[in-house]
């Protein structure tokens, strides 16, 4: 059902932005000119992208295929086996009711997708091996697997350069565990090995060199290591794009914790100073709810050091829920909790230095904020409860996406064949008229639908010129209409008659 539902997003959601642009560009070219040298050091997800803008089938396959290998490894991963259902439900749940400047960038834009979306898979893959399977692994049957592993992990280095870090990361605390216990795992190195592989081949793209000297060819990527452009963007773009902006996974964090808090005060009312401790988190919590949901657009609108707060308030949050995570990982023996929430802190700390941190910046982090409440849940054995509520919520999710989809896929089908209609027939004579595709918060698309350069060079339009009709208007003239070419000669014509 995952797989299926996910495919109808792809078959309906257009190529827009860069999808188009690597739609004119073929693997030959993008290898063979050399141009993978200067760029970035994102092979893989270019590469698939570019197999996508060229194949529809492939896009549709992969799109979901991906998509749901990473919820189920998500899912597996909290609990391999009891859970597993309802970790699945509150998984996608949570990944669907992300801000829609997430959804835009991650899973109504292919380039992301590719990008964004499958850089997931080997750290969830890697981490259920580990959890899982480790000690298996230090068998010398498993050796013959040690290559598979090797070739993943150098593949898994090709995709966004963020993960690719916390990748290493991974391979190195991996590889000092091993170490410290003495024990030869074929699995840690082999994973080790093809990391710091791939690592290093994506490091070494030339484009990042040329983006740390400020030679970059691309004037919107660049580094800093100015104090006033770290606070800028913690301060008015990580915070917001992580956090701020998703009010259900956030919400849902400061009540869980909360609760956590309150549970260990009545356990440990006898230590002052563990209750003075308690009682600031509470207060970190409630200020920043408060503050972001109720006050920061209201009473605080014209405060002009508002930005400011919030950042405080937002560091406070995050060091509240390593705190907690922490002291839960000790009481349980279970190092998932601090792991999710370090794990999220660590993709984002790139972006410190390295601009631009658009919303899809924020989506490796807000996954494993996704898993920590899941994990949570299951803690607290909420799922257990919850989960007549989880499936109509999830029943009303898809209903609502799968509505989004098909407005979205028919306008953008009729948009493209009125344009090769107007092609064919040369008119207008001087421009080309862009029937507008409704709802374009939730895909991604850089430039204007109406003269978009992108778009031009993708569908081989000659006119430079460009009108752009608005949806209503259009979708009135077709309810009107008995056929694609009647509404396409009224829609001309009413064009005419506005001259």
């Amino acid at each position: 059902m995952i797989f299926l539902f996910f495919g109808y997003l792809s078959i309906n959601f257009p190529l827009t932005g860069d999808d188009l642009n690597w739609g004119v560009t073929t693997l030959r070219d993008y290898f063979g000119s050399g141009r993978f040298l200067n760029y970035d050091g994102r092979y893989a997800g270019n590469s698939l992208i570019i197999i996508a803008s060229h194949s529809a089938i492939f896009k549709v396959l992969s799109y979901a295929g991906i998509t749901t290998l990473v919820v189920y490894l998500a899912a597996h991963l909290i609990d391999n086996v009891r859970q597993l259902e309802k970790n699945t439900l509150l998984i996608l749940a949570l990944l669907l009711t992300m801000s829609t400047e997430l959804f835009a960038q991650v899973l109504g834009w292919n380039a992301g997708f590719f990008n964004y979306m499958a850089a997931l898979i080997y750290p969830l893959l890697i981490v259920n091996l580990v959890k899982y399977h480790y000690a298996d692994w230090q068998a010398l049957k498993y050796l013959q697997y040690s290559i598979l592993i090797v070739i993943l992990s150098i593949i898994s280095c090709f995709f966004v350069e963020h993960v690719t870090l916390l990748n290493l990361a991974v391979a190195t605390i991996l590889m000092g565990y091993m170490l410290y216990q003495k024990k030869k795992n074929y699995l840690v190195i082999a994973n080790f090995i093809g990391t710091y592989i791939g690592g290093a081949l994506m490091f070494s793209n030339k484009a990042y060199l040329n983006i740390l000297f400020h030679h970059d060819r691309y004037s919107y990527r660049e580094t800093s290591f100015s104090l006033s452009k770290i606070y800028h963007i913690i301060a008015q773009q990580m915070d917001f794009y992580l956090l701020i902006n998703n009010p259900i996974i956030t919400v849902l964090l400061a009540v869980i914790l909360g609760y956590l808090i309150i549970k260990n005060l009545q356990k440990h009312s006898a230590n002052r100073l563990g209750t003075v401790v308690s009682y600031l988190e509470l207060s970190a919590l409630i200020a920043f709810t408060e503050y972001h949901y109720i006050l920061f657009n209201t009473f605080f609108k014209n405060f002009s050091h508002r930005y400011l707060v919030s950042c405080l308030l937002s560091i406070l949050f995050l060091l509240v829920i390593v705190i907690e995570m922490a002291k839960l990982s000790v009481e349980t023996h279970n190092i998932e909790y601090i792991a999710l929430i370090m794990a999220a802190v660590v993709l984002v700390m790139p972006f410190f230095v390295v601009t631009p941190f658009g919303p899809r910046g924020a989506f490796a982090s807000y996954f494993c904020l996704c898993l920590l409440v899941v994990a949570l849940c299951n803690q607290l054995n909420v799922v257990k409860f919850s989960l007549p509520i989880i499936r109509i919520v999830m029943v009303m999710i898809v209903i609502f996406y799968a509505g989004l989809a098909t407005r979205i896929g028919h306008a953008s089908r009729i948009k493209n064949d009125f344009m090769i209609y107007q092609e064919k027939h040369n008119t207008p004579k001087d421009y080309r008229l862009y029937l507008e595709v409704p709802y374009n918060q939730y895909y991604w698309a850089v430039h204007p639908q109406a003269g978009d350069a992108s778009y031009r060079r993708y569908y081989r339009i000659k006119s430079e010129g460009a009108k752009l009709v608005p949806y209503a208007k259009w979708r009135l003239i077709e309810k009107n209409t008995n056929s694609n070419a009647e509404m396409f000669s009224q829609v001309l014509k009413v064009d005419s008659q506005n001259k």
